[in-house]
């Protein structure tokens, strides 16, 4: 009977701990959902609040505009002096690394996990997920509705243009543009030309 007992709490315990971390994800997903959608400087703030408590780390100074969008927060690490415009969506669950002094444009997005699909028997739904991280130096521009995909780095100083799709890593000082993302200048040159 003891066993039975203890059995019985051992499972009350079990299930509660399971619905306060459902409760608990709900809220916090409930608390970004709230704040994104707040205008102005009021917004600013709450959003820098709420973020703040949820964020790997959110560097002081940093303004994240309305309708930002971001899963897996906790892996995700935001520098100081940034400036986040409307609209922009991080996918977390790869890891994302945003320098300092960094600025993204309106629709900006950057991806850490990307579908899988290398089996073509098998539904690409059911295959899972790749999860690569994602570095953003200091002193990067990304323009409008750029799009990084996993697992690359933006080397400090760089500057994407807008509607830039990259699929490749972009050294220091490039500015990029295009779909894919091609090299088509230098803010500043560096001492061996690189390719990208």
């Amino acid at each position: 009977m003891p066993g039975a007992i203890l059995a019985a709490k051992v499972g009350q315990t079990i299930m509660f701990r399971r619905h306060y971390w459902w409760w608990r994800h709900e809220l916090r997903e409930l608390a970004r959902w709230y704040a994104a959608r707040l205008p102005g400087s009021i917004g600013d703030r709450v959003r820098s609040a709420v973020l703040g408590r949820q964020l790997a780390a959110l560097g002081e100074r940093t303004r994240i505009g309305y309708g930002f969008r971001i899963t897996s927060p906790e892996l995700v690490r935001i520098g100081a002096r940034c400036d986040f415009n409307e609209g922009v969506f991080i996918t977390g669950g790869g890891g994302v690394t945003i320098g300092d002094y960094v600025g993204l444009g309106p629709g900006v997005k950057i991806w850490s996990v990307n579908h899988r699909y290398e089996d073509p028997d098998t539904p690409w739904i059911l295959q899972g997920h790749d999860k690569l991280p994602v570095v953003i130096e200091d002193d990067v521009w990304l323009g409008a509705n750029c799009f990084v995909m996993p697992g690359l780095t933006v080397g400090k100083g760089s500057i994407l243009s807008a509607g830039t799709v990259l699929m490749k890593s972009v050294p220091a000082y490039a500015i990029v543009a295009g779909n894919p993302g091609r090299l088509v200048g230098w803010r500043k040159q560096p001492a061996t030309p690189e390719k990208v």
